[in-house]
């Protein structure tokens, strides 16, 4: 490997810090969230694409984007004009990060909204509006996961693994070395694919290598992988990145490496926020959480 591409994640995994065993879910794909009955009585009468995007906030039941073509994934609201019988649905806001130290904040606000479909209503619900509510969410959520860690670096990997929660599931975190891609079976990004191919989403930090200097070398972005589906170019995941407030596509093989097609690259870059590595992951663990209540 060259010097200058090295990453700090690279020393931390030489020295065995941040790795330990990755989790292995023995369980096959969760159940969806059951609806409880004040939310499905909420939106009886509310517009189609409102209740959907409360019932999945992160599009998963959607068509997925196409790689390079990135969809706007829009906050759920049910305020104002949006309310049944008051007319046109005006366009809701993005999903984006209110400053450029929350994206983490973000992404944690998106996962717990995806596995609490009451937690979404109360969203859509909020007379502030989605969007200035959302803003709040993300403020909160910093101030919880980074105690004593200085705002401008953002949230932690430790922190975001201790405050994920999607329904039930508790999140643990684990470095992402440049040697992890031909590590085997038990690989921190296998081990991302195959959760969210089950359903549950991951958390996942991007960065940059030594060679741009060492501030690119460490954690600086977080996205949420939110899906894996087989599509007509392979499997493809899909990412929400908050600082676009979008969904991007990225094959699965460019985005456990490097390599691949100059296209590919490019997906994988823009879907990771600008930045070419995945260098944390914050994965789902067996161990539970009391939770909202999911369908059997």
């Amino acid at each position: 490997m060259r010097h200058d591409a090295q990453r700090l994640t690279d020393l931390l995994e030489a020295v065995g810090l941040f790795c330990g065993p990755v989790p292995q879910l023995s369980v096959g794909a969760p159940p969806a969230p059951r609806v409880p009955y004040p939310v499905e009585s909420a939106l009886r009468d509310a517009d189609p694409a409102v209740r959907a995007r409360v019932l999945d906030p992160l599009g998963r039941d959607r068509e997925p984007p196409r790689p390079g073509r990135p969809d706007p994934l829009l906050l759920p609201e049910l305020t104002g004009a949006a309310r049944p019988g008051a007319g046109p649905t005006p366009l809701a806001p993005e999903a984006r990060q209110v400053d450029e130290t929350t994206c983490g904040a973000a992404v944690l606000v998106m996962l717990r909204l995806a596995g609490d479909p009451a937690a979404a209503l109360a969203l859509a619900r909020d007379p502030r509006g989605a969007g200035p509510a959302f803003a709040a969410l993300q403020r909160a959520t910093q101030l919880r996961t980074r105690r004593v860690w200085p705002r401008r670096l953002g949230t932690p990997p430790w922190g975001a693994a201790r405050a994920a929660q999607y329904g039930p599931w508790r999140y643990t975190h684990r470095v992402v070395g440049s040697r992890e891609p031909s590590a085997g079976p038990r690989a921190v990004l296998r081990a991302a694919v195959d959760a969210a191919s089950a359903g549950i989403p991951v958390p996942l930090y991007s960065g940059g290598d030594l060679g741009h200097g060492a501030t690119a070398a460490v954690p600086r972005h977080v996205v949420l992988l939110t899906a894996v589906r087989q599509t007509v170019v392979g499997p493809t995941a899909t990412l929400y990145e908050p600082s676009s407030g979008a969904l991007h596509a990225v094959p699965v093989d460019a985005l456990r490496g490097a390599g691949g097609a100059p296209r590919a690259q490019a997906s994988r870059r823009r879907a990771l926020g600008g930045w070419p590595h995945v260098v944390w992951a914050v994965l789902p663990s067996e161990e539970r959480r009391e939770g909202p209540a999911w369908r059997a």
